[in-house]
């Protein structure tokens, strides 16, 4: 049964409703809970630290292996953005010194 059949039935949408309401009720308790919401600032605290750590690893990794980072592939995908701009710029005051018009080519 496809989820669009099953929140057209009325009595399941109340349902899901006041079920919602209840998980709110009770989220809203234990965040208001110093203990709780201080838990859940350091288990989040700990999960970002973790990834910039994971990220410096594999970083480390792909330099010992002579590849490259996704901060090299973007500084790159920069550089070329600027070259290519740059160009664009080099061949328009080219074409308009040849007398060309709005520098197509």
């Amino acid at each position: 049964m496809p989820f669009d059949a099953i929140l057209g039935n009325p009595l399941l949408r109340k349902a899901l409703q006041a079920g919602e309401e209840r998980v709110g009720k009770v989220v809203g308790k234990l965040l208001a809970n110093e203990g709780v919401a201080a838990g859940v600032q350091s288990l989040l605290t700990g999960a970002v630290q973790a990834r910039a750590s994971l990220e410096r690893g594999v970083a480390q990794a792909l330099h010992a292996a002579n590849l490259p980072s996704r901060d090299d592939v973007d500084a790159l995908r920069r550089k070329l953005d600027e070259l290519e701009a740059m160009l664009d710029g080099l061949a328009e005051r080219v074409d308009q010194g040849r007398g060309k018009p709005g520098g197509g080519a």
